[in-house]
């Protein structure tokens, strides 16, 4: 992470640079040269492919931080049928994240949709527990509020509404390769 901060203050200083060479000074005629933003040795930088948040080791990130983007991952599925994400944030054995996802599959293969008007779930954090002293277990509630909406399960299906809906969800973390991994929910 330390690279992407540094990469993130250059990229911040090089326009402040540019209005430092506009001053009342008599200007020479001759290029101001900016620093570049190659990566250094060792390192490389992916402009297209943007690092999320699970990409990141545990280390960097505060299990509550981590269930934020998993509920977000969640809400971006909903709008557009792709669970790719929220999966990967997921344990291959997790019960409920795979029936979650499952469901939007579902919809998704069947020509259905699910519209929320690209409204985002509430996530309020509630508490956050270590589950070991090294932390390599943490469990996260959280009180959600869904967004209303309405779902068609299949193309051309009656529209089914659903109210905005308040509820307290346990997300249990694990580290898992060095990065933090939902293996679990609770309602």
């Amino acid at each position: 992470m330390g690279f992407v901060r540094r990469v993130a203050v250059v990229m911040a200083c090089v326009p402040l640079l540019a209005l430092a060479a506009c001053g009342d000074e008599e200007q020479s005629g001759e290029p101001v040269e900016l620093p570049s933003l190659s990566p250094s040795a060792g390192s490389s930088l992916s402009v297209s492919e943007p690092v999320g948040i699970e990409d990141l080791p545990a280390d960097e990130v505060a299990p509550e931080e981590f269930v934020r983007a998993w509920v977000e991952a969640y809400d971006e599925a909903t709008f557009t049928g792709d669970t790719t994400r929220m999966r990967s944030m997921s344990a291959e054995d997790c019960f409920t994240c795979g029936s979650i996802a499952q469901g939007i599959d579902d919809v998704e293969r069947n020509g259905g949709s699910i519209d929320v008007g690209r409204q985002y779930t509430d996530v309020t954090v509630v508490s956050v527990q270590s589950g070991s002293a090294d932390f390599e277990r943490a469990m996260v509630t959280v009180d959600l509020v869904f967004p209303a909406g309405v779902t068609r399960e299949r193309e051309g299906s009656e529209p089914i509404q659903f109210e905005v809906t308040r509820d307290t969800w346990d997300f249990i973390l694990e580290r898992v390769d060095g990065h933090w991994i939902v293996a679990e929910i609770g309602t």
